[in-house]
């Protein structure tokens, strides 16, 4: 199992390393610290609780960083692909809005297409004793 120290843990995450130590005194994230008073986290640790930084997997290949991706986070290309789902359905929601749109003033326009009645109610017979 491969484990951060707390400046690869900074690099790979989107924490600064005060909140990270703050953190690993105060017990929210679990981590080792050698007799030394290093640390060492392990990075499913870190993505319980932080984001990963943005990072493209061409720029980490060309580095040589890992890109961690656990059950809670997704790798880049599928959030991308993701994206690319919801832009395509944003677009998709707003061509049936103005479709909507276009249907509901045609209605209004065949309505006032329509010859207005004006049919008098017939006046029933006790209606003519009252008065």
């Amino acid at each position: 199992m491969v484990h951060l120290s707390l400046r690869e843990a900074v690099k790979h995450f989107d924490v600064s390393r005060p909140t990270l130590q703050k953190a690993l005194k105060s017990g929210k994230i679990s981590g080792l610290q050698s007799d030394q008073g290093y640390w060492t986290i392990d990075p499913a640790e870190l993505a319980r609780i932080y984001q990963p930084r943005k990072v493209s997997l061409e720029t980490s290949s060309l580095i040589g960083e890992e890109v961690f991706t656990t059950k809670n986070t997704s790798s880049i290309a599928e959030i991308d692909a993701l994206r690319a789902q919801l832009a395509e359905a944003e677009q998709r929601a707003a061509v049936a809005e103005a479709l909507a749109q276009e249907r509901a003033e045609r209605i209004i326009d065949l309505r006032r297409m329509l010859p207005t009645t004006n049919v008098q109610k017939k006046r029933r017979w006790w209606s003519w004793r009252s008065s």
